[in-house]
Parts: structure tokens; sequence; C-alpha cells
């Protein structure tokens, strides 16, 4: 019983390991995008010149 407690611990303690190191990405990615957004590079599809198939004709 100890042993499983203590695999438990440890997984925990992983965890615990991985939750900033993802936060700090996803940071860091928020960033980027918010920089890209304020040089005017918008990438959402509304922004961007696509030709509707109805446009074609």
């Amino acid at each position: 019983m100890k042993r499983h407690d203590l695999t438990l611990a440890s997984t925990r303690v992983h965890v615990l390991d991985l939750c900033p190191r993802k936060a700090l990405c996803l940071r860091s990615m928020f960033y980027l995008l918010h920089r890209l957004i304020l040089c005017g590079l918008d990438t959402s599809p509304s922004s961007t010149q696509v030709a509707s198939p109805l446009d074609l004709y």
C-alpha cells in the first residue's frame, strides 16, 4: 500500500511540475499572437481577401 502512495505522490509532483511550463508556453503564444495583431497581421478569414465561388461567375 505504501508503494502505491509513493507512486501517486510522485505522479502529483510530476503533474505540478508540468503545469508552470505549460502556462509559460501558453503565455508566450498569447504574447506573440497579440504582437501580430498589433502589427496589422490579423489572420482571421474575414480580414483576408478570399474570393468566394459565387464571385467568380
